[in-house]
């Protein structure tokens, strides 16, 4: 980034794009803009952004407070500074740091966050589903020397009460995702990476 006359910008252009490409794939296969603004998904957004900050309050009321204080005190500065008159100088410093700042900011999301979580979640969905292959596909040595429910998944996490590692036919492996792994999700599943 400092230095573009060694190919600096070019570098981090490819890094971006690459990583865009693993954590947000496209093409007709994967989820589109369309999924992103469903009705029913949009419908239900108000509910989210009453509940999780009332959640907030519920469970840290004086962190959620101070929170909530420092955001009011913030828009009020914010509101006096709109009457001010912004130069030129000023405006082309704000938006050069804007960019700057949301080009680091996409190489860390894509690639640190996003892309090398969808690793991780790939992963453990993956563990889970050998969890549940049918036993019919077990080698006869390993049918007759291991335990019928036996679990597979390394560092596995189970829901309290939940039935753990019971192979039977037609078992569906459910993994709850935020909308941004989905695609990456699934490129890996089957694609493999």
């Amino acid at each position: 980034l400092l230095q573009p006359w060694n190919g600096g910008w070019k570098r981090l252009a490819d890094s971006i794009l690459t990583a865009r490409d693993e954590a947000l794939p496209s093409g007709p296969q994967y989820l589109g803009p369309g999924s992103f603004f469903d009705a029913k998904l949009l419908s239900s957004a108000p509910v989210s952004f009453i509940k999780y900050p009332l959640s907030y309050f519920i469970k840290s009321p004086v962190f959620a407070l101070a929170v909530t204080v420092l955001l009011v005190l913030g828009s009020i500065e914010d509101a006096n500074a709109a009457t001010d008159a912004m130069s030129t100088t000023d405006l082309a410093e704000s938006l050069t740091v804007s960019v700057l700042e949301t080009v680091v900011f996409a190489k860390v999301f894509l690639k640190e966050l996003l892309s090398e979580r969808n690793d991780i979640l790939a992963s453990s969905i993956f563990q889970q589903c050998l969890n549940y292959q049918r036993q019919n596909e077990a080698k006869w040595l390993d049918k007759i020397f291991s335990p019928q429910a036996t679990d597979r998944a390394t560092n596995a996490v189970y829901a309290p009460d939940s039935v753990v590692a019971t192979p039977s036919e037609g078992k569906t492996v459910v993994a709850v995702l935020g909308l941004a792994h989905c695609n990456g999700i699934k490129k890996i599943l089957t694609e493999g990476k």
